[in-house]
């Protein structure tokens, strides 16, 4: 049977930008940017005390690895809505897919900063660089385009807002394309994650030494962001005084 609740329509959230939420992000903000510039000019190990003890690998599988999958929230609603058709959950796309489309922006960002020689990064898109056998190549490449592709999805808010309907409705006719596209992409690059732990073979504890770690990294990233997705709305609905959209979570019967 299907939910005969409905969200309220959606409406601006209004008041000032500069409240205490907006400058307590100003105020991190101007420390990374700082820590940016020591990083830049010193190297990477003036501001993370990396060394031969404690490699880049730990380092990435913070900010990339597990920073990717909390960013899964967009990839798992979509599945959910358009593939297994459950529309009653419809008003968590957009927020979901904003919350995806900055944690995958940052990291993508965070990667470049991540690279001790920052300044080589394109010879990862360069066919004379490009190594086909590298499972990092394909994780590299997924990630992109799928960032690509959620700024292209999340598209139609930026024209509602200047008021481009014709150009909104030219891409809404589109849409289907790149919301298949962005659900496939997510699967390949989340999935060979795992791999990266498959290749590195006897270095990775025997208790992961199972080839069913890209299904189980995949599967762990869609769990994840359904959580994430919870959380995100448990917290926007505490911070602006809205009641919890309950009705999404309860069963129709």
């Amino acid at each position: 049977m299907a939910n005969t609740h409905h969200a309220a329509p959606a409406a601006p959230l209004g008041g000032s930008l500069v409240n205490a939420v907006t400058l307590t992000c100003g105020v991190l903000i101007a420390l990374m940017l700082a820590v940016l510039v020591v990083r830049f000019l010193f190297g990477l190990g003036a501001v993370t005390a990396l060394n031969d003890g404690y490699p880049w690998g730990i380092w990435v599988v913070v900010d990339v690895i597990i920073g990717s999958a909390f960013a899964c929230g967009g990839f798992s609603v979509a599945m959910l809505v358009y593939i297994f058709n459950k529309g009653e959950y419809h008003p968590l796309v957009r927020p979901a897919l904003l919350a995806s489309l900055f944690g995958y922006t940052l990291a993508g960002a965070g990667v470049l900063f991540d690279l001790g020689r920052w300044w080589n990064v394109w010879n990862m898109f360069w066919p004379g660089s490009i190594n086909l056998n590298s499972v990092m190549f394909e994780v590299a490449v997924c990630i992109t385009l799928y960032i690509i592709v959620m700024w292209i999805e999340f598209s139609p808010t930026f024209l509602e807002q200047m008021g481009k309907d014709d150009a909104r409705r030219k891409v809404g006719r589109a849409m289907f394309f790149f919301i298949a596209l962005g659900t496939v992409l997510p699967m390949m690059h989340q999935s060979s994650l795992g791999t990266l732990l498959v290749v590195i073979g006897v270095q990775v504890h025997p208790l992961w030494q199972t080839p069913l770690l890209p299904l189980l990294y995949l599967l762990t990233a869609i769990t994840m962001g359904y959580a994430v997705v919870l959380f995100e709305s448990c917290v926007a609905s505490s911070a602006e005084r809205r009641r919890l959209e309950m009705h999404m979570l309860s069963s129709p019967r």
